[in-house]
């Protein structure tokens, strides 16, 4: 699925694990990894074979979200910054989750006929 965000094109990716670690370089020693997201290519992809879709999905799309509005990811925040950060990106992660999960669910029940 692709959307905008700041008027800037992303997509998500589902993939497996083994591709996961390669994105990751973990080639040599095989980790489970739940998510990532890479900047460079405006992409988040996600492990098909989480049991947290839809956690690891606004976990990344949290990274985005910062990402795209000019947070400094490496650096600490105050609990009201946190807040502040999470309240200002909820509606855009929540929508963009709903719509991932309802598009899914398409996809899902057009196999099914």
């Amino acid at each position: 699925m692709e959307f905008e965000i700041n008027k800037e094109r992303w997509a998500i990716i589902e993939i497996d694990n083994d591709k996961m670690n390669e994105i990751e370089g973990n080639e040599d020693r095989n980790v489970f990894i739940h998510g990532t997201t890479r900047y460079n290519e405006n992409a988040i992809y996600i492990n098909e074979g989480t049991p947290s879709k839809r956690r690891t999905l606004i976990h990344e799309l949290t990274h985005c979200f910062m990402y795209m509005y000019g947070h400094n990811q490496e650096r600490k925040y105050s609990n009201e910054e946190i807040c502040e950060i999470s309240a200002s990106s909820h509606d855009i992660i929540h929508k963009i989750v709903e719509d991932y999960f309802k598009e899914g669910e398409k996809i899902r029940n057009w196999h099914i006929h």
